[in-house]
């Protein structure tokens, strides 16, 4: 019989091991058991769940193991090397498909494109002096490698453009969809076992982050904090204006602090003429195309998985923009909604993973027969293959491994976007063939 799942969190951040503790030990699929790393059975884990990039040997890592970050994963959640993936790919598009591509709102990596950016701040200046109110010469300028609102600020003067470390500023939407006047984003899971081949999963559930404060896009308006930023870790500050008629109020114990469960928003936008299901689906295809874009750069890691953040935003014509992916999103549990809902997507992401289970037993007595046995077939007729196959069989109690492509009975709340039909279709766009999706071992 397989052993006990064993799992060991590495991570500075309390929330993290906390969530990852809670989660596994309330498990039913599997009986978890936590080790630490470097103990005896450290080096045996299941799953490791890490806030950072671990050092470790991935060519090292055993078949059963999985841990929970890609290595070098930045061209996908670094600012400015995101932006120069989504351009590259740009030029590798035929010009039919390009405004589809057009993900992200204009961005700048600065200094090194400061030339162009006041070019396009002095065009978009010109348009601004036309009609303030319909084209707002707003930037918003974020340092590329902070995350949860930190370093940000909004500008629309050229002298308040500062890059003493690598920045990237971008074009401010300044025609938000809203929700009762409120201006909102939507923080997306995207939970990737594979990078190459692609295979992805996107969270049906999810954030609508909401400012506290009812939106404008005039000038005199420009600093409120309150009204321009959507950021938990910003809007906490002003809790005070989260009650009444905030959305986070209104939406009950669907809502906390200033989010609301993505699901109760699209029940409220439906009765509006919201078309829901074709946001959705165009989510689902600004996900994948941010995924080919970035996954020819990650190098094949059969042992790894990552949950990355989405952060999209819809303007007020119903098209969604990607305002930047982040590593590592936050999993502190500050609200009832925060519990309901993380907790539910580490277990949802634990069914994908799935970790396969051996019997360590088992494992021992094949690597001793490995190092001690000089001659392993027992006659000619029976090759050291089909051993190796019988040894494997009672490690893994002849269950195979999931492999790529390979459909699951249980994902939760995750919906499968690569590999499928369009992936396939907008795979084709960018390289002029159609992807494999044969079927291919994960792990």
């Amino acid at each position: 019989m397989p052993d006990r799942m064993l799992f060991c969190t590495k991570s500075s951040r309390s929330e993290v091991s906390s969530i990852i503790s809670d989660v596994c030990n309330d498990e039913i699929d599997h009986e978890w058991k936590e080790v630490k790393a470097g103990s005896e059975q450290g080096n045996c884990w299941n799953l490791m769940w890490t806030w950072k990039t671990p050092k470790l040997n991935i060519e090292h890592l055993l078949t059963f193991q999985r841990v929970s970050r890609f290595q070098s994963a930045k061209c996908l959640t670094r600012k400015d090397l995101l932006k120069k993936r989504l351009e590259i790919v740009a030029t590798k598009i035929p010009p039919r498909y390009r405004n589809e591509w057009n993900i992200m709102p204009l961005t700048f990596a600065l200094p090194k494109e400061f030339t162009s950016f006041l070019s396009a701040f002095s065009s978009n200046g010109r348009k601004s002096g036309i009609d303030k109110q319909e084209h707002p010469n707003f930037w918003i300028m974020k340092p590329v490698g902070m995350s949860r609102g930190r370093g940000i600020s909004i500008i629309n003067d050229i002298a308040q453009v500062k890059y003493s470390t690598p920045t990237v500023i971008q074009r401010y939407l300044p025609n938000p969809l809203l929700f009762d006047g409120f201006k909102f984003d939507l923080r997306l899971y995207v939970l990737v076992t594979s990078f190459t081949p692609l295979e992805a999963f996107l969270y049906r559930e999810g954030f609508a982050r909401f400012g506290s404060r009812k939106y404008t896009n005039l000038t005199d308006d420009m600093s409120d904090l309150q009204m321009h930023l959507t950021n938990s870790s910003i809007q906490k500050n002003f809790s005070q204006d989260l009650k009444g008629t905030h959305p986070s109020s209104d939406a009950g114990v669907d809502g906390g602090d200033n989010k609301v469960r993505i699901s109760w928003l699209w029940n409220r936008l439906k009765p509006l003429g919201v078309d829901v299901e074709e946001i959705w689906e165009q989510i689902k295809k600004l996900c994948i195309k941010t995924l080919i874009a970035t996954a020819d750069e990650i190098p094949h890691q059969p042992n790894s998985f990552e949950l990355f953040g989405f952060d999209i935003i819809l303007d007020s014509s119903e098209r969604p923009w990607l305002i930047e992916v982040n590593s590592c999103p936050a999993l502190s549990r500050e609200s009832e909604l925060d519990f309901r809902v993380k907790e539910k997507l580490i277990s949802d992401v634990l069914k994908v993973v799935d970790p396969p289970q051996y019997n360590r037993d088992a494992l021992l007595e094949c690597c001793r027969k490995r190092l001690y046995e000089k001659k392993r077939a027992s006659s000619k007729f029976v090759s050291e293959k089909e051993l190796l196959e019988e040894d494997l069989k009672k490690v893994f109690d002849n269950k195979v491994p999931r492999q790529y492509g390979e459909h699951k009975d249980d994902t939760g709340f995750f919906d499968r976007i690569a590999p499928s039909a369009i992936y396939s279709e907008l795979h084709e766009q960018v390289k002029g063939n159609k992807c494999e999706t044969g079927i291919q071992r994960v792990g």
